[in-house]
């Protein structure tokens, strides 16, 4: 396949975003304007253009080949770096900031106009751990270009002294000229649809009689859940919130972060149900993302998933940490697993027509296979980042909201800090505030009984 031709995995994010699905991803960044004034907007949006070079591989957009007859190309998006920088109002508190994020998740990039928007909100009052205003920039990406590992490289581009460009492992080149590509694409595939179809299903017999034989059972588990409020169709709203913590307040002996934070989520989720008067189920799960490294088949998005049971029917808090982490411990292999890649290269041959439709339309309400989606990030600078002189504080992101679960966690460690974001359809958790209340408290609950445990 041609480098500038998306996979699969990757193509997949765009047919999701055509279905009406906001698939994108969003991470933010807030520096601390300590001592002398804030940079303002115009400094921020020059500070981007002198580091346009950096930003090559972002400069880019989708192609569709004619009738959806071969998997979409990414091109030269030769624009002005200054097109893509949005600058928002001055003056916002941390809330205010909050919303406005919310409200730019619910509308998703077309990639064929623009794959990424860098938004800048300067002069934020009220942020946590600052003691005055301070500086939120927000990176808006397709998920098709970019996910989690990237985020890494990107946050050193814009922002450590002696930057390096973007790196975006199985990402290919963009293509400066498409039109005849395009054509022959689509011409190869009425092609090859009848061979790629028998090929596909002689593929699919083998691997099963394999799984059969070996008895693989070693992919993602992904059984319907119990239903609650959290995993229902959503609506087009979003809302999100970001707490900044200190990695010490979450480091366990012999639990990994990922697990004491997942502990947190069950307890958090188990008070919210128990206080709207609703039963927490015993299946209680977190559909999880799990890095894969290595693995050229998935692109861009080397990045696969499971669902970790969060055990709410363990009263012991310590116990049900050490029993979240033995479950991440063993999921965490079912990504990178035989079965999961096999699976992975035999979509990649089927016609594009055919997966388009699969992924490119939002099928009805089914039950879905947890409910919360988590995902976790760990950057490693390799220098202090600052923003024009602004030093860095913490970082965010969020996942996608599927359209049957409605809410959704991330973790962000750098260094000593480590934030915890939560998004959301207002219709689902109309009271997000409380519930991020509720997570903090379990978080200090969960790292006691650790602690207390040891």
């Amino acid at each position: 396949m041609p480098e500038s031709q998306l996979v699969a995995n990757d193509a997949s994010y765009y047919y999701f975003a055509r279905s009406g699905r906001v698939t994108d991803w969003p991470m933010w960044w807030v520096f601390d304007s300590e001592t002398g004034a804030p940079p303002t907007a115009a400094d921020i949006a020059r500070h981007v253009g002198e580091r346009a070079e950096l930003l090559e591989p972002l400069r880019r957009r989708i192609h569709e080949v004619p009738g959806g007859l071969g998997h979409p190309f990414w091109g030269v998006d030769d624009t002005p770096i200054d097109s893509h920088v949005v600058t928002h109002a001055a003056d916002l508190d941390w809330t205010g900031c909050l919303d406005r994020i919310g409200s730019i998740l619910e509308r998703p990039l077309d990639a064929r106009v623009s794959a990424w928007q860098l938004h800048v909100f300067p002069e934020v009052s009220g942020i946590p751990t600052l003691s005055g205003a301070g500086t939120v920039v927000l990176m808006h990406v397709s998920h098709a270009l970019m996910a989690g590992p990237a985020m890494t490289s990107l946050s050193e581009a814009l922002f450590a002294p002696e930057p390096a460009p973007v790196r975006i492992e199985g990402l290919g080149h963009a293509a400066k000229r498409l039109g005849l590509r395009l054509g022959l694409a689509a011409v190869g595939g009425v092609l090859r649809w009848p061979f790629q179809v028998m090929r596909f299903n002689a593929r699919v017999g083998a691997e099963n009689r394999r799984i059969a034989r070996d008895n693989d059972d070693s992919g993602p588990s992904t059984p319907p859940r119990s239903e609650t409020v959290f995993n229902r169709r959503i609506g087009p709203g979003r809302v999100m919130r970001t707490i900044p913590l200190e990695l010490r307040e979450v480091r366990a002996s012999g639990i990994t972060v990922t697990a004491v934070g997942l502990a947190a989520i069950s307890r958090a989720m188990q008070r919210y149900l128990d206080k709207q008067g609703a039963a927490c189920p015993d299946d209680l799960a977190a559909f999880v993302t799990i890095a894969v490294p290595d693995a050229a088949v998935m692109g861009a998005n080397h990045t696969g998933a499971d669902v970790v049971d969060l055990f709410p029917g363990e009263l012991d808090l310590a116990g049900r940490a050490r029993a979240v982490d033995a479950t991440l411990r063993v999921r965490r292999h079912s990504a990178s697993s035989r079965r999961e890649l096999t699976r992975l290269e035999l979509v990649d041959l089927l016609p594009s027509r055919v997966y388009r439709a699969r992924y490119g339309t939002l099928p009805p309400a089914a039950p879905a296979v947890a409910h919360t989606i988590l995902t976790s990030v760990k950057c490693e600078p390799t220098a202090e980042w600052s923003l024009l002189d602004k030093p860095f504080r913490f970082a965010g992101m969020l996942p996608p909201v599927y359209p049957d679960i409605g809410l959704a966690h991330s973790f962000v460690g750098v260094r000593d800090s480590f934030t915890v974001s939560v998004a959301c359809d207002p219709e689902i958790v109309p009271d997000l505030d409380d519930y991020c209340d509720i997570l903090l408290e379990s978080f200090r609950e969960i790292a006691a009984a650790v602690g207390d445990s040891d």
